[in-house]
Parts: C-alpha cells; structure tokens; sequence
C-alpha cells in the first residue's frame, strides 16, 4: 500500500504540473516517506473516490483533492463513456457559486468537447434541479453539475447524470468508474484553454428551458387550481439561498404563479461561494436560519424558506399562533406533502395507481399515509437516485404514476419532470398547502391523530481521514457480529435485523425483504411497536449517521396530548441512540 501511495505522490512531481505543485508534491513525499501523517498528505495518498454519483472533496492538489487533474479525470471518463453512448451525444452542465466552480464547469466542457461531445452550459450559477429538467429538455446524453451542495467553503464537487435526468445507478455507475480508474496518467487530460474547434461545439442553455419548467409546475398536481388568486397575493414569503443558486429561479417562480409578496433576505441573496453569513450552508441546520427569522419577522411572514447552495434542499419556519416560528424537519415537511398528495389522490378519479417513494431511513409515517389512502408504497435506498431510478420503471409502467417522493434530509420531488429533489417545486406545493390548510402545524398534528405519532432524530458522527473510516467499518461489522434480536433498547426488544451489505435478515422481518435492493453499507434494526434504528456510513462525508424513526405506541385521541407525548418519544429516542451507540462501539 506505501508503494502505491508513493507513486500517486510522484505522479504529481513532473509534467503536467507547474514547478509550485511538483515543489510541494516533492515536500509531501520526504514528509510520507519519514513517517508522518497529516491531512495534506492524504491529499496526495488517498484518491478521491469517484462513487455511484461523483466526486466530492476539499479543494487542493493532490488525487485526493479537488482539482483540475480530478475533475478533468472524472470528466474524461464520464465522457468517454458518454460517447459509446450516443453517436451524437450531448452534455448539458450546470454549476453553483462554490470556490473553483467555473473553472471546474469549463474543464469539463474542453474535455468532452476534446472528444466531440457537444455541451451546453448553464450561464449563471443554476439549481441542481434544473440540470436535470435540462437533461430530459434537450434530450440529452448526460449531464454534470459542478457543486457540493451544503458542505463547508473549501469543498467543492462533480456530480454526473444520464440520459433520464437522474444520477447514476447500477449498471451505468460500474461501467464509468472503470473507465475513469483506467485513466493513470495526467497528461491524458486535457485541462488547457478551449481551441477554436471545441468552442464551436460549446453553448449556452436557453431561458426557454426554465420558462418551459414553470408552465409544466402550474400545469402539475402541486399548483391547486381551486385556490383563489387573492389568498397567493396576501401570502408573505420569506426566502433565502444561503448565498447559492436559488434566488432568481426560486422569485421568478413564485411570482410567475402568483406569489407577489416574496422576500429574499438581504445579506444571502446573491450567489457567495465563502458562505459569509452561516458556517454550514445547510437548511437542516438552526444557525442557517438566523436571518431568514430575523427578516421574517420584520416582513411579518407567515413562512420563511430556505434552500441549500445548489437548491435542491429545501428547509421552512412556519409561524404559530404566538407569532414565533416552528422550525419543521425533513420527515415532518415530508409527511405534510405526502399525506396532502395521497388524501388528494384518494378523491381523484384515475386509472392509474399513485406511487409514493421514500428511502428506507424517511419515516415510515408515510407509509401509514400511503396504506390508508390506497397509494402504493415504495421503499429504496438513501440516495435521491434510487427514487430516480423507481420513477423510471413507473414510466414504463402504465398502470402506476408518480405521486411524491422524498427523503429524510430536507429533499423532496412532487413532479414527475425532474430526476432528482427539487426544492423550486417543493416550494410551491408547501406554499399551495399552506394557502388551502391556513395553518400547517396544525394539518401536522391533524396527521399525527389520523396516521400516528411518529417522532424522528438524526445523529451525525464526524470521523475523519483513514483512521476514521477504519472505525466506521469496525463499528459496523462489530453490529453484524452480535447477535442482537431479543436484545431490549430503549424500552423495546429487537425484532429484526436487516443487514443491507451481506443480505442477511434475522428475527421478524420476511427473509426476502431486502432482495429488490441493491448492496448497500447499511445494517437496520426494527424494535417492537413500529420503531427503528438504522446505520450507515455517508457517502458524501466523512460521517457514519444513526437514523432513528419511533412511533407511539398508545392511544392518542386529542391534539392537547400530542406535546406531551412528543416529550416521551423523544426521551426514548434519545436513551435509544445512547445504547446503540454504546453497542456499536461508537460512543467515544
């Protein structure tokens, strides 16, 4: 293993590179070579891995860092494959306000150009969500948008999409990581300035794409016909990108349906790739939202919004009866669109049978939602390509259509158009609710009473650099060596293990139950009365994350009674955590 760490360092020590970064590769081997250990040399010793949607790290030379070489590497191998693909093929590319993300957005374009690929570019920084419509738009071959979505500044990331506008799966993901590894040496990627013959092959994405996309949200179920024009003209909306891609789409849609009183607050409005305002660009994080409730309360808003610097994430703050805002989480913004779909869809004449997807670690309130609104149900895999990927066989499928799908981090797709979650659309339906409920805390506790109590936690363990992901594997390997069914945590008994990885069910659960899913890092334990906990390293972050999704088990019949019993849950989600973790070997 040194000797290959070596060679990745001494790649780096000739041409193609300046004499800055062969000085600086040179310094990183003397430091390897006597012993040391530092992040900066796994920079240069550990690649990045280019996993089932791209690429994503701190920017920084090295083949562990974002860079021109890694970025032109992964671009060269995607394309390559792009062009067994089609014999005329396009790639449309997109990118946010990050650090390096022009420069990377124009890398990409000369490398598939070098192979005469056509592109069309995104001219300003554009939302995730719009790539993909952009895709499907132009019939294209594939796509790349240039983000990290709501990672720290210093990061930044590729992420490549086919022809039907979702990320990739199985086997396409195999095919182009291979083609990608067998590119060793750097001076096979072209990184110097676009020649006369590839810019004739490069242009600019048209405006009609996007006002396309806000005919077709009007002309879907999430845009309620029944609702008044006044009521959208009262409503006052605060909104933020969190200095990302989202400000001009996400007014321009808004208002194109009739939402007049959108504020964009202030200090976050234009695209920033430093992120001066937050330390983590992220709408599932509380700090991220400071602003957005201070100019919410000076608008007098009924709701503020929030989405991530690439706009795919969508976070809200709902104003109570006291005038104060609710802060809502991913299960919770989640449910309120399910069960608003499916209690919609029950009353919809149609020969069609609705499809609700969710990832296996969303809560399973919504499936209670799905089940008793006669709304098919389908589980896949964290990820939002694994909905893509579903939404692909109901196409196929004349019998079925889509509904909704969603995950537990703050990403949603209520449109058939899209292939991955899209915060524009997302917006407008909680917007549409909000205007037919009038109150969305209390629709949520209206569900709670009519599907059941659910109460959810997530808890993220940050474990950096080799050492880190050695002890995410142990952990997990030591949880697939214990025999843990008719163990009791919290105050429930284990029923079941799913080991997602070997395919190995103990317990309750049906022994076929994880055959339609893909291999996956992921052990998941059901617990008696509808609760479960659920692992799994992050594979965009060095992180291993718990899930926790508990429902009540007694009866509740007032709305008075839900704070109560919300306390409870979350107590005993809380001790839960703490002895899973303990049992994992991961509690310090």
């Amino acid at each position: 293993m040194s000797d290959k760490k070596i060679e990745y360092i001494e790649s780096w020590t000739r041409s193609p590179f300046d004499e800055k970064i062969i000085l600086e590769a040179k310094t990183i081997l003397k430091e390897f070579e006597s012993g040391k250990n530092s992040p900066e040399i796994e920079g240069y010793t550990v690649p990045l891995e280019f996993g089932t949607g791209g690429i994503r790290g701190v920017i920084g030379n090295g083949i562990g860092r974002m860079n021109l070489y890694t970025v032109g590497r992964a671009a060269l191998g995607f394309s390559k494959y792009l062009v067994k693909k089609s014999n005329k093929p396009l790639l449309i590319i997109a990118c946010d306000s990050r650090r390096m993300s022009r420069e990377f957005t124009n890398t990409t374009a000369k490398v598939a150009a070098s192979l005469g690929i056509r592109v069309k570019i995104f001219k300003e920084v554009t939302p995730t969500p719009m790539l993909s419509y952009a895709i499907r738009y132009y019939k294209a071959t594939g796509g790349v948008v240039i983000t990290a979505s709501h990672n720290p500044p210093e990061y930044n990331g590729f992420k490549a999409y086919l022809a039907d506008g979702g990320q990739l799966v199985s086997p396409d993901d195999k095919k182009i990581i291979s083609l990608i590894n067998e590119i060793t040496d750097w001076n096979e990627i072209p990184v110097n300035k676009i020649n006369p013959s590839e810019k004739s092959l490069i242009s600019y994405v048209e405006k009609k794409v996007f006002d396309e996309y806000k005919k077709k949200v009007k002309l879907s179920h999430v845009f309620n016909k029944k609702i008044k024009s006044e009521t959208r003209k009262k409503l006052k909306i605060v909104y933020s990108p969190l200095h990302g891609t989202g400000g001009v789409y996400m007014k321009e849609l808004l208002n194109s349906l009739g939402y007049k009183n959108v504020f964009l607050v202030p200090e976050q409005s234009k695209p920033n790739g430093e992120f001066p305002t937050v330390k983590f660009p992220n709408p599932e994080e509380k700090e991220a939202l400071v602003l957005c409730e201070k100019t919410a309360k000076e608008k007098n808003a009924e709701i503020f919004i929030a989405t991530d610097p690439d706009a795919d994430r969508l976070g809200i703050g709902v104003r109570n009866a006291l005038g104060e805002y609710v802060l809502l989480n991913g299960n919770q913004v989640g449910s309120i669109m399910a069960a608003y779909l499916c209690e919609r869809a029950k009353h919809t004449k149609s020969k069609t049978k609705p499809v609700l997807c969710k990832t296996i670690v969303t809560t399973d309130l919504q499936e209670r939602i799905a089940k008793k609104n006669s709304v098919e149900l389908k589980n896949v895999l964290t990820g939002f390509k694994f909905i893509a990927e579903e939404m692909a066989k109901i196409d196929k499928n004349p019998k079925k259509k889509f509904l909704f799908g969603g995950e537990e981090s703050y990403g949603y797709l209520p449109v058939d158009f899209v292939r991955d979650k899209d915060s524009l659309s997302s917006a407008v339906l909680i917007l549409e609710i909000l205007c037919e409920k009038k109150d969305l805390l209390q629709y949520l506790d209206e569900i709670y009473l009519k599907y059941g109590l659910f109460m959810e936690s997530l808890k993220s363990i940050t474990l950096k650099g080799e050492s880190g992901k050695q002890k995410i594997f142990d952990s997990l390997e030591l949880l697939r060596k214990t025999d843990l069914i008719g163990k009791t945590i919290g105050n429930r008994k284990i029923v079941s293990f799913l080991d997602y990885k070997n395919k190995i069910v103990k317990g309750a659960a049906k022994k076929n139950s994880l055959n339609s899913f893909p291999i996956s890092d992921v052990i998941q334990l059901e617990l008696g009365g509808n609760a479960k906990l659920t692992i799994r390293p992050s594979g965009t972050e060095p992180k291993v994350k718990i899930y926790s999704s508990f429902m009540y088990e007694g009866k509740i019949q007032f709305v008075s009674e839900l704070a109560s019993k919300k306390k409870v849950l979350l107590d005993e989600i809380k001790e839960a955590e703490t002895q899973f973790l303990k049992i994992a070997e991961l509690n310090g």
